[in-house]
């Protein structure tokens, strides 16, 4: 307890000394006489003087740099909030502006059919499932049906198996569950195409007789009433000799793309 006094006695003494040089200080400046006791007491605080001088200026230095990386922090955030809106911005026109181009083709496409069709936009694919489908946002309030077939520039997607006021599914042609008739462009053969569930088609029924080779384009016969007759779907990817079989094992490959798939255009009209 006697040594915590006897330190802020001390202290006490040392700030009075320091104010009393400061109080002679400033009077001496302020006097034009410059005697033995003007330069005793100007040689004294002179140190002092310029320690306290250095720290304010260093003082200030500190406070100024702070102020001036607060304001830059402050500008730098404003900077990305203004960077990330504009690159938000230019994402949003990037994708209207792709989606533009997508639609614009696909009803070029569109005015060149001979049939009623409707626009949809695919909401979901479900490739992986048991069935392999597709939804479409566009239903029975809208004239889709069930049956009705979907298509794209590229070729045929499938057709309506389930609908709902303002929604329909549609199964697409690599589906166990999907038969479509087609024939072979270049040869006509009539055969029956299947989906095999995974990402493939094989077309059933076509003798050995009939000349298919890898290349050859399937087309949609007409047959069936489901379909109209040359649709474009697939292209034969590999053809296969069985001797216990007088059918041909005949692969196809689709050309629709279901997994990128974004808008379809479904067959409403004759």
């Amino acid at each position: 307890m006697q040594s915590l006094k006897k330190k802020y006695y001390l202290l006490f003494l040392v700030f009075l000394f320091i104010l009393v040089l400061g109080f002679f200080s400033y009077q001496l400046h302020s006097s034009p006489n410059s005697g033995f006791i003007h330069k005793i007491v100007l040689e004294t605080t002179f140190p002092l003087e310029s320690i306290m001088h250095d720290s304010m200026a260093g003082v200030r230095e500190i406070w100024r740099r702070y102020l001036f990386l607060y304001g830059l922090t402050e500008e730098n955030d404003r900077l990305r909030k203004t960077n990330a809106r504009l690159s938000r911005k230019v994402f949003e026109y990037r994708e209207a502006y792709l989606e533009n181009i997508r639609l614009r083709k696909l009803l070029a496409f569109k005015e060149k059919l001979p049939y009623e069709t409707q626009v949809a936009g695919v909401t979901r694919h479900d490739m992986s499932g048991v069935m392999k489908t597709l939804m479409i946002d566009v239903g029975e309030n809208d004239g889709i049906r069930k049956g009705q077939p979907v298509i794209v520039e590229a070729g045929l997607v499938g057709r309506v198996v389930d609908t709902t006021w303002h929604a329909s599914r549609v199964l697409v042609v690599t589906d166990e569950n999907s038969n479509v008739d087609v024939l072979v462009q270049r040869t006509r053969a009539n055969g029956i195409l299947q989906g095999t569930g995974a990402g493939r088609c094989k077309l059933k029924y076509i003798v050995k007789t009939d000349p298919v080779k890898k290349g050859d384009i399937a087309l949609t016969s007409g047959l069936g009433g489901v379909f109209p007759k040359g649709l474009v779907v697939g292209v034969v990817g590999g053809v296969e000799h069985s001797k216990a079989s007088m059918f041909q094992n005949i692969e196809v490959v689709p050309f629709a793309d279901f997994h990128r798939m974004e808008e379809v255009l479904v067959i409403i009209g004759k």
